[in-house]
């Protein structure tokens, strides 16, 4: 189980490799980054709603079970933070860093990298895919609206504007309006969304590389605040979700679901949000890297572990 889980997560972090060599020799520079960054934000990501939430049909226990999904995300998530913050109280009052922190431990990249990891792990039950578009959506509204007013202390984000004005709430609520008036797209229509959305992982990758082409490895694994922000994220996290799940009654593949997108890296988006908002992108993006190559080891221990214990 640990060797073979651990091959497909490497498989995906490896779509980042073609990105990494062509920063490296030069073909490309780092200002495209950004261009690959805005196709996934504004075409990818979109599709990839769309298609997660097309693979089930929309039942009232779906729903339920949809709405208990985003519920204990949320709280899961707040929890994290909250937990961060007190354990690091002083530092986090004037150190961004330390507050890019908290919320790097708490958002993952459940969509581009969750959402074919729960593919692999249970291919039996498509429906998962519906759960991941629900914590997704739990962390698009935490990050845009408690996440930036930790990077910036601008109290103006927590807004209904800030919630629901933004490219991922806005292309969920399409996707999630298509699923429940049971809206289904023609054939090649369906394959054609499929397809790009599929794509998230190559291109989300394909940055990630870009991106560690253009730091040294040392710079990044010599930050202590990236080990905290790690086992916060990657181990701390799942555990906190995997408890939460635990009892309350729902089927066996939602647990499991919840469990394995808890331990997925930290999300893209946190680097995102820094950059234009003025946090510390630097520690961001560190983060997401570091998280995104150590998940190679921790998802198939935490998934072993899980198995044995559980399934």
């Amino acid at each position: 189980m640990f060797g073979i889980t651990a091959l497909k997560v490497l498989m995906m972090i490896a779509y980042g490799l073609p990105g990494y060599l062509l920063i490296k020799v030069k073909v490309l520079k780092e200002d495209s980054i950004k261009v690959f960054a805005k196709f996934l934000l504004y075409v990818c990501q979109p599709c990839l709603s769309i298609y997660s939430l097309s693979v089930a049909d929309c039942t009232p226990r779906l729903l339920r079970d949809m709405g208990i999904f985003f519920a204990l995300t949320l709280i899961g998530q707040i929890l994290i933070i909250g937990l961060y913050s007190f354990l690091f109280k002083k530092k986090m009052k004037n150190d961004v860093a330390q507050k890019i922190c908290a919320m790097a431990g708490a958002c993952g990249n459940v969509g581009f990298l969750g959402i074919p990891v729960l593919e692999y792990l249970i291919p039996e039950n498509p429906e998962v895919l519906v759960y991941a578009s629900a914590f997704s959506m739990s962390m698009n509204i935490l990050a845009w609206t408690v996440g930036l007013v930790m990077m910036t202390g601008d109290r103006k984000y927590i807004s209904a504007k800030a919630m629901f004005a933004n490219p991922a709430t806005i292309s969920f609520l399409i996707a999630f309006s298509l699923f429940a008036f049971k809206i289904k797209l023609p054939s090649l229509g369906a394959e054609y969304i499929e397809t790009l959305g599929r794509m998230s992982t190559v291109v989300c990758m394909t940055i990630l590389g870009m991106r560690l082409a253009t730091k040294k490895l040392t710079s990044i694994f010599t930050n202590y605040r990236i080990y905290i922000a790690a086992t916060s994220k990657l181990v701390i996290f799942p555990i906190i979700i995997g408890l939460l799940f635990a009892f309350i009654p729902v089927g066996q593949d939602v647990r499991s679901a919840a469990f394995i997108l808890g331990c997925c890296p930290a999300a893209t988006m946190i680097q995102s949000l820094a950059e234009t908002h003025g946090g510390d992108s630097k520690t961001a993006a560190d983060i997401v890297l570091s998280t995104s190559l150590i998940c190679i080891l921790t998802i198939p221990m935490m998934w072993s572990v899980y198995s044995n214990l559980f399934l």
